[in-house]
């Protein structure tokens, strides 16, 4: 058999549109891998992609949605209006459920994020988006009978994301005819990442489609089962005499999982979480039917999975306090309502405050000082958390050296721990940002010590170690939080330059309530010390902990015993003023 001529292959056209040079580097690099050949465009203005365009023959358009003259739905748009239109895929920093959605809406036929491309994932796309660009263009051009399948999941089947969404709405105005009802549950399998990242996305669509089998058959014919996505599925109920009819549909499709799911000779144990909206119980449209049931799916998995969940009043409730929230939050940083704590860190052998944790508080102008644990994780879904944590950095570094040279405190005598979130490590503006601090704080970089969590650095490593390499180079040292809770391992010990391991507050709270407990505690101890680190327990709260602390060579210790987290002024005076 004669080899291919890889010469004889049309090369693949592809322009990408992005305004920052290292993300196009990255999808260059991944598209490296491809046994096709490919002519790769560049532009890094939505103009200059139009342009392009226009200019030359393109087959694959891979788009940011954000751009620095007009954003990616905008250039869409444009090339939508020309006789040649090509495949589209988006491309996103973050995820965004509107922004995925409106981009498949107005025409692109794939949404990715910048963190999923690889070679594996990049060309996968690309080619079931350019399959999606073939089944539309023939749908436009042919019958009526493949219009069809622009409203069929190529995977399963099963009707599509639009065109369910299209069926609702036709059943919406029936229902106002009628004065009948609907109901919508959204379906998400429990875990199913798992499966793909562990046996591939072949495997994961395989089971996709034994599971779409498996739901079909829990339902009747009168009620209508459609993916939206991955793992997400959706059914439209019509003539809903009560909740409990509603519920009566989630048992069942739950139920359906019960038995395990046979794929190439491995048996998986799957579950789904369910949440269930219905036509006027919190919700008067469409729209307020699918957001609903997707909030009321969220709360099943929160209450431990393979659960399902009614959209309530109170759920409403809680949707709105939390739409509320996120009103407030935007503006509590320009409004100055956030303020640092600190915490202590004391050895207890000389009873001398050797370190400090720097720790957020909001003081909500009705709901009094919230903990981060109120507002953090808003503050991540909103992207707001790398500049709250800037400020927080800033502050803290600010404060210290204040403190320094009030009461002529060498950067070796008090030195101040802050917390780096997953996305400020992600961020390759790391190390610029903390130096620039750092200079403006005037706080000598040996006085800092950043906190990082291993469950923030477990996705990535190796991108990472080398940003907190080269701030140990500027002499700032590096502290591991929560250790011993789920994602601990030797190799990240060795991995990453840390000074100082923090025993997690669960271990010190357990501590001499059963030996072998105990055991595990002080083999973490002393693993740590003959590594040559620095150990902090943390939630020190009873004389007896304390003693256990001490008697197992704890450098510092951190809790309740000596202080809660408390305002600067308070901590002066009780730690700082002789």
């Amino acid at each position: 058999m004669n080899d291919i001529n890889h010469n004889d292959i049309k090369p693949l056209s592809l322009l990408i549109v992005d305004d920052d040079d290292i993300d196009r580097e990255s999808i260059k690099r991944a598209l490296r891998n491809s046994h096709r050949p490919l002519n790769i465009i560049e532009a890094n203005t939505g103009r200059k992609g139009i342009n392009q365009f226009e200019e030359q023959q393109i087959d694959v358009l891979l788009i940011d949605y954000r751009l620095p003259d007009i954003d990616g739905f905008s250039v869409i748009r444009a090339l939508q209006e020309k006789e040649n239109v090509c495949t589209i895929i988006m491309v996103s920093q973050h995820e965004d459920e509107a922004i995925s959605s409106q981009a498949l809406t107005i025409g692109a036929h794939d949404f990715l994020l910048k963190s999923e491309v690889n070679a594996e994932r990049l060309t996968r796309t690309i080619y079931q988006a350019q399959h999606r660009y073939i089944l539309e263009k023939e749908l436009r051009d042919k019958t009526h009978s493949l219009k069809n399948l622009a409203q069929t999941d190529f995977l399963t089947g099963l009707i599509n994301r639009r065109a369910f969404e299209h069926i609702l709405q036709q059943s919406y105005i029936e229902s106002e005819i009628t004065s009948g009802t609907v109901a919508v549950l959204f379906i998400d399998l429990d875990h199913f990442k798992n499966i793909n990242d562990s046996l591939g996305h072949s495997v994961g669509d395989k089971v996709l489609r034994k599971v779409a089998v498996r739901f079909k058959s829990a339902l009747d014919k009168s009620q209508l089962l459609a993916r939206l996505g991955g793992d997400e599925f959706v059914v439209l109920a019509t003539d809903i005499k009560s909740d409990e009819q509603a519920k009566n549909i989630a048992r069942n499709i739950i139920k359906s999982l019960h038995t395990p799911i046979l794929v190439n000779s491995i048996a998986f144990d799957l579950s789904a979480s369910i949440g269930i909206s219905i036509l006027g119980l919190c919700a008067s449209t469409p729209e307020e039917l699918m957001k609903s049931a997707d909030i009321a799916m969220y709360k099943a998995k929160e209450n431990g999975r393979s659960q399902y969940r009614l959209y309530s009043h109170r759920m409403h409730e809680e949707a709105e306090d939390k739409l509320q929230l996120e009103y407030e939050l935007k503006n509590a940083l320009k409004l100055n309502q956030f303020e640092v704590y600190y915490q202590p860190q004391i050895n207890s052998k000389t009873n001398q405050v050797e370190g400090v944790e720097a720790l957020i508080r909001w003081n909500h102008p009705k709901k009094g000082v919230l903990s981060p644990y109120v507002f953090l994780k808003l503050a991540e879904e909103m992207n707001l958390i790398s500049d709250i944590g800037e400020w927080v950095l800033l502050t803290a570094c600010s404060q210290l050296y204040k403190w320094q040279q009030t009461y002529g405190l060498s950067p070796n005598e008090l030195s101040v721990s802050v917390n780096l979130s997953a996305l400020q490590l992600q961020d390759i503006r790391l190390l610029e940002s903390v130096c620039s601090t750092l200079d403006k704080s005037g706080l000598d970089p040996s006085s800092l010590e950043l906190e990082i969590t291993e469950s923030s650095i477990i996705l990535s490593p190796e991108r990472i170690v080398d940003r907190l390499l080269k701030l140990t180079q500027k002499n700032i040292k590096l502290s591991l939080d929560d250790f011993g809770t789920g994602y601990s391992s030797i190799q990240h010990l060795h991995l990453f330059p840390i000074h100082t391991l923090k025993i997690d507050k669960e271990f010190i709270a357990a501590c001499q309530q059963k030996i072998s407990q105990d055991k595990v505690l002080i083999a973490m101890i002393q693993f740590a010390r003959t590594l040559g680190l620095k150990v902090i327990a943390e939630g020190v709260e009873t004389q007896e902990q304390l003693n256990f602390c001490d008697e197992n060579q704890c450098d510092l210790i951190q809790g309740y015993f000596y202080s809660k987290p408390i305002p600067a002024s308070e901590f002066e005076a009780r730690f700082l003023i002789k």
